[in-house]
Order: C-alpha cells, then structure tokens, then sequence
C-alpha cells in the first residue's frame, strides 16, 4: 500500500481494514488504480470545497475539507457526518485522507458512530452558544441545505470537552496521522495529479448500520473521501512550490511535522521526534507574530495538553507554518519561513542574559494570550510528554473571589533565596499589563534551578484547571 501509518491499538481485520477494540471506530487504507475522479483539482480550493459540500449534503454535512501534505505529498483531508442508517437518531463521523496522483489514488480514513446517548455534545453546546446562533451556512456552499444541518458545535474548539465525542476521535486520529504518516517514495514519484472535472460528481457515502462493521463511504474511484489538525486537527496545507519568486518546500518534498521549542536570540530549536535540532530564524518576527498565539496546528500532548506543529523541510531550510482554523472564508494558509541549520553551541552562543530575558517576556506575552482563549501555558522540558510532570512553570489568569488574579505555579518548589519566588511553590497578584511579563521572568528564575538547557524547553497549553487557585 502506499499509505503507512500507525497501527498501535488497532486490530487487523483484512488486509486493508482494522478496527479499535476500546472504541469500535474502523480504519481502512485502499488503493484506486484508476485516474482520480475528484471534481477539482486540490489547487482550486474553493471550488473542490463547494461541490463537495454540495455533493454530501444530499446525505449528510461536510464539516471540513482541506489540502494539506500527508508525507511530503499533497493530500486533500476531509471530515464528514451522515446519519446511522435505518436508526432514529446518530450519525456516523468520517474524516479521510485521500492522495491522488495523475492515474491512481490512496485513501486512509476511519469511522467513528455514536453509540449510547446521542446529541449531547449539541445540547450542551447548544445552550452555550445560543439557539439563534447555532445553524450556520455552509462555509463552502452557503446555498446548501443539507441532509444534516451545517451548526456551530462541530467547531474542533469544542473537541477537548467532548474527548470521547466521535467527532473528537476521528479528529485526534487524523492528527496523529499528519504527524506520522510516510508515502511511499515510488508513489510519491508518480506524475501529480492534474485535477480533470470529472462528468459526474463523486457518489455519497452511505455507512451502515450501528451494529455493522462500519466500511468506508463509497466515494468515485479514487474516492473524494471525508476527512484535521492538527487538529486541526493538526490541519496541514500544501506549501507553495519553491520558485524564483521565493523560498519554500519544492513540490514532491517531505516534510516532517516537528515540534517548536522556545525561541531565544534569533534561534529556534525543533524537537524531531526525541531529538532537539537548532535553526537560525531568518525572519524571527515572522514566526513569533504566530507562535504560541494558538494560530497554528497542535497536537495532543497528554490528557488535554497541546503543543503547536510545524512543518520541516530540511532540503529547502524552511519550516511551513501551518494554520489552526480556516479563515472566514473557508481557506487556510500556511506561511513559509526560511532558517539554517546551525549546531547546538551556536544557538547556545546566541543566548545572552539579554535574548534570554527578552525570550521569557514574550512567554509573558504569550501567557496573557493563553489566558485570553481560557488556556494555561505550561514552560517545560520538551522531552515530557503525557500530563503535567516536574520540572514545569503553569501561568495561568483566573477569576478568583471576585478578582481576576495571574497565577504562576512551579515543582518543584524553589528554593527560599531564588529571586521572586523565596521559597513559594506559587505566585499571584492582580492581573495587569505589568504582571504579564513577571510571569515570564518567573519561570525563568525557576527554570535556572532545573539543571535544563533553556533552548531545551517548550510550550504547552491546556483548558485552565479546576485545582489552581491563587496561594502565597
């Protein structure tokens, strides 16, 4: 096949289709050797977007659809709900990858049903929101009325409350896709795919029934399947293609989705896998005007914990930037920026008591940031992973007896002569402009007792917990 993927906790149950014992959803992995019969080209968005959202509304709603590269190979991603068939009430939550080429296609997808209780993420949300708000036109088809209603509470902001939700599954599983998923390189070599309209649009998928093995959507050969972020998902788009025009990934590159570490004096480090890899930024600003302001991609990190993705590409010294939300639009972008690789006693170099302080009030600023999307910033080793674990720094702003206090948490607890902190595990005061940046300064402190590199550190947010509270 040429689509490889992580298989951890699934079953097989053919060669092609395996399914997850705990939750039920279904993964299945299919080739189509047949020209792609998409009804546009993945360049042409906008109108790739439109008509499948006009093509399954007839059964269901199109939640999302993106381009994006799944291994360095353009992609088109997609997320879908159709009702359980011959049920009164539930449906069926599909999100694809599909990556076609100019005579043939692969599609990952998997499927998650509701089971038990059905609607409650909508009635909760629902209330949340406002019933006057809650029906939405179609963001790609705002003529569409589909089968299921186009509504606000499929939004992936609302996924971390609903972690058992299936919209939630299949979003967290296509994020993990993005991030670990290769193509095969003879495949990938194949002549891209020029995008024909075909004569008929794409068939609508039609899932079983709730009890049934849930096989994938039926979709034209190869399928325009229904796929996101990256969570976005972890959401990936296409790069543009390296030009006289500018830098960039070429097309046909790899790219490998890493993790950004804290950036200090000019130098970004990029966590690939468990090792750390140092960059000069070329353009600093331009990568800290969106990291950390929950613009871009994330991955799970942990019981929700999330840290934001970038997209490497080591032949062109670039890094996409990868958007988390679709635009107003419908569209999402992704911004290039060049670096060079430079070795650890460079970046090490760059890092003065001047670019360090200046890196840990921008964390102050970003801090102030998280707090106003009602998330926490934890600074901590990037080799954690999994839930909050010493060493660690949480800012955190809350409402607290009536007054909105910023809170900085710390373990272990520092000692009694560190500056600011004197033996606290924990600091707060009223939460102005002025103690956005003492709550950087105050991991920086605590960061010095901890025996780690600071270029060895990331950032990692999360819902503000129930258990902070503001304590001398």
């Amino acid at each position: 096949m040429p689509i490889a993927f992580d298989t951890t906790g699934l079953h097989p149950q053919d060669p092609t289709t395996w399914a997850n014992p705990v939750t039920g959803d279904r993964v299945s992995l299919q080739y189509f050797d047949l020209v792609p019969d998409l009804p546009a080209p993945l360049e042409d968005l906008a109108r790739l977007r439109h008509d499948l959202a006009v093509v399954y509304g007839e059964s269901g709603c199109l939640i999302e659809a993106h381009t994006l590269l799944l291994g360095g190979v353009p992609a088109l991603f997609q997320v879908l709900k159709v009702p359980i068939p011959n049920q009164p009430a539930g449906q069926v939550f599909v999100a694809s990858f599909t990556v076609p080429r100019a005579g043939s296609s692969a599609v990952l997808m998997t499927q998650a049903v509701e089971r038990g209780t059905t609607g409650v993420r909508e009635a909760v949300l629902a209330a949340r929101v406002g019933f006057d708000r809650w029906l939405m036109p179609h963001p790609y088809a705002p003529e569409v009325k589909g089968r299921l209603p186009f509504h606000a509470g499929d939004d992936p902001r609302f996924d971390q409350e609903f972690p058992d939700h299936p919209l939630t599954r299949v979003r967290a599983w296509a994020h993990h896709v993005i991030r670990t998923a290769t193509v095969d390189p003879r495949f990938a070599a194949l002549p891209p795919f020029p995008g024909p309209v075909p004569a008929t649009p794409p068939p609508v998928p039609h899932p079983p029934v709730q009890q049934a093995p849930v096989p994938p959507p039926p979709v034209p050969h190869p399928p325009a399947p229904s796929p996101p972020a990256p969570q976005p998902p972890v959401e990936q788009p296409a790069p543009p293609a390296t030009s006289a025009d500018g830098p960039g990934p070429a097309v046909g590159s790899t790219l490998t989705t890493v993790v950004p570490g804290l950036p200090i004096g000019g130098y970004l480090p990029l966590w690939v896998g468990a090792e750390c890899t140092f960059w000069r930024m070329h353009d600093p600003a331009e990568v800290l005007d969106l990291l950390g302001r929950g613009l871009l991609a994330r991955s799970p990190w942990g019981e929700s914990r999330f840290r934001e993705l970038v997209a490497l590409d080591p032949d062109s010294s670039s890094i996409v930037l990868l958007d988390r939300y679709r635009a107003d639009d419908g569209g999402i972008a992704a911004g290039v920026a060049e670096l060079s690789r430079v070795g650890g006693q460079e970046a090490s170099d760059g890092m003065t008591q001047t670019t360090l302080v200046d890196a840990f009030q921008w964390v102050g600023r970003i801090s102030a940031a998280a707090a106003g999307r009602g998330e926490c910033l934890a600074v901590e080793p990037g080799q954690h992973e999994g839930d909050l674990q010493e060493p660690y720094v949480l800012l955190v702003e809350r409402e607290y007896e009536g007054q909105r206090l910023s809170v900085a948490r710390t373990a272990p607890a520092p000692p009694a002569d560190l500056p600011m902190w004197e033996g606290r595990s924990a600091v707060s005061g009223p939460a102005t402009p002025e103690s956005v940046g003492t709550g950087g300064l105050l991991a920086m402190y605590a960061m010095d007792t901890w025996g780690v590199h600071p270029l060895h550190l990331c950032l990692t947010f999360a819902p503000v917990p129930d258990l902070v509270r503001a304590e001398e």
